[in-house]
């Protein structure tokens, strides 16, 4: 069933007089996409994780591996002109209901789309009332919402920020390096190491860097990274929430098929080395997957590849090469600014604050205890981390 819920309001409009606005509560996309991707090109700056193609293929991607989402889109509309959307979506933890992002844990901003002539301010706080209205829910779980965003301004949110979920993502803007190409902001002691890391590699055969275009070619490549992570993790006895969960892959693969996804590979003869994997639309990049071959890792495959990717960026159409949280000491060597992003967690229900320590207490104590046990452990357990993610 799509369009759950339609009810008619009136809030001001940026104009200053009352007009009509509908609110419109979707559990799918296909019905959405047309007015969805029209409101993406109106509201520049939003991020590719509240896009349609974005979430269309997580809900698909989770049918698919028999992880089903319960998606609960809320949209506002003027006529026929949408002009706020908000993916979101439900899961169960126990006896209780979550509202999050849609297609956590692989969505790394929390935000929605608002049409640029609308008062931002009004239709947001417009779809918060909705949302707070729910009363079959019992927690509001927003993660990783920037600082700045439509989100972080939301009054009520402000007061329910988790403390401890401070982060930040580096970014290269090269808007703010004029003529300057993202390697010179590197000492010449770094450049000299890349280099010869370069030349080390070289000598176990070719060193080639290339962007793979081809969709069957990215599908392949994904499957490759997958692979690659997955024996790095075994090595480091870590997991990751994002990785593990069944849908990402395969909504990887999905995009890939779409032409939605970039990828990027550095080569050693006819090997992989190291690979990226991103998406990119409105000049802006946001990196999802980086990986690398083992047997190449002391020549610091994934730093090279960062080296040559950046320093194609301008030519191919990129100006915010954002590295996504958290800030790791391999992204930070390249980025010039960051973003911040925070956590927030609302009880919604009487019995909402039970499933909140849960999420604010224990489950970030279960996360350190797992972070604390030996190496060997920790690979036996990877299990754990989709629940601790």
């Amino acid at each position: 069933m799509d369009g759950l819920v339609t009810a008619p309001l009136r809030p001001v409009a940026a104009g200053g007089e009352p007009q009509s606005l509908r609110l419109e509560i979707h559990d799918g996309v296909v019905a959405l996409y047309r007015s969805w991707r029209e409101l993406e090109q109106r509201s520049a700056g939003g991020s590719v994780f509240q896009s349609a193609d974005w979430c269309r293929a997580w809900i698909e991607a989770a049918r698919v591996v028999g992880a089903v989402e319960m998606p609960r889109i809320v949209t506002l509309w003027r006529g026929s002109r949408l002009v706020l959307l908000w993916p979101l979506a439900v899961r169960r933890l126990s006896v209780f209901r979550v509202l999050h992002a849609l297609a956590e844990p692989a969505t790394q901003y929390g935000d929605l789309l608002i049409d640029p002539d609308e008062d931002r301010a009004a239709l947001v706080e417009t779809a918060w009332r909705a949302v707070r209205s729910w009363r079959d829910i019992d927690v509001i779980e927003l993660r990783r919402v920037p600082d700045g965003s439509s989100l972080a301004n939301l009054r009520e949110l402000a007061r329910h920020a988790v403390d401890s979920s401070e982060n930040r993502a580096p970014l290269v803007d090269f808007r703010i390096l004029a003529a300057d190409r993202a390697d010179r902001q590197r000492t010449s002691r770094t450049r000299n190491a890349l280099r010869r890391h370069e030349r080390l590699l070289a000598e176990l055969g070719p060193v080639g860097f290339e962007i793979v275009a081809e969709p069957q070619e990215q599908c392949a490549a994904i499957v490759e990274a997958f692979a690659l992570k997955r024996k790095w993790q075994e090595e480091k006895s870590v997991a990751s929430a994002g990785y593990a969960h069944r849908a990402s892959e395969t909504c990887l693969q999905r995009l890939a098929r779409e032409g939605r996804l970039f990828v990027a590979r550095l080569r050693v003869g006819e090997q992989t080395a190291a690979l990226e994997i991103g998406a990119l639309r409105q000049r802006r990049y946001w990196s999802l997957v980086q990986s690398y071959d083992l047997r190449f890792a002391k020549h610091a495959p994934g730093r090279l590849l960062f080296w040559h990717l950046l320093a194609r960026c301008p030519e191919i159409g990129i100006d915010v090469f954002d590295f996504l949280a958290p800030a790791s000491r391999h992204k930070l060597e390249w980025s010039n600014t960051e973003i911040g992003i925070r956590d927030y967690l609302v009880p919604a229900s009487a019995r909402g604050g039970v499933a909140l320590s849960y999420l604010s207490i224990v489950k970030p104590r279960l996360r350190d205890i797992y972070r604390q046990l030996p190496s060997r452990l920790r690979g036996h357990l990877t299990w754990m981390l989709p629940g601790l993610s």
